[in-house]
C-alpha cells in the first residue's frame, strides 16, 4: 500500500506530537502504521521523531522545560525508533546503526 504525501506528513507531525507530548503509546502506534504503510521509517525518524526532540531541547533551553523532560521525550522517542530500526535496517541496506545515529554507506 503507497500512502499519500498528507498522510505522510500526518504520521510525521503525530510522531513530533508524541515525543513532544510525552505520549510513549501515540509513538508505538506511529511506528507500526509507518511500518503497514510502506512509509519510509528513516523519513519519520528524522522528520518526526528527531524533530520532536528539538522542539523539546529547545523547551529546555529557553527554561520551559526541565531536564527530566528531555529524559521522558527521550524514552518516547526511543519507543518509536527501536519499533522502526528493523525495517529502516531492511529499506536501507547499505546503512548501519549506531545507538540511534544512522550512517548511510
Amino acid at each position: 500500500m503507497n500512502y499519500s504525501d498528507s498522510a505522510k506528513r500526518e504520521l510525521i507531525n503525530k510522531a513530533k506530537n508524541s515525543v513532544i507530548n510525552f505520549n510513549d503509546a501515540e509513538a508505538t502506534n506511529v511506528a507500526m502504521e509507518t511500518i503497514r504503510s510502506g512509509i519510509d521509517p528513516v523519513d519519520i525518524i528524522e522528520e518526526g521523531f528527531i524533530e520532536g526532540m528539538k522542539t523539546v531541547g529547545d523547551g529546555f533551553e529557553s527554561g520551559k522545560l526541565s531536564l527530566m523532560d528531555i529524559l521522558t521525550a527521550s524514552k518516547t522517542m526511543n519507543k518509536g525508533i527501536s519499533l522502526l530500526k528493523p525495517a529502516a535496517i531492511s529499506t536501507h541496506e547499505d546503512s548501519c546503526f549506531f545507538g540511534n545515529l544512522m550512517l548511510s554507506l
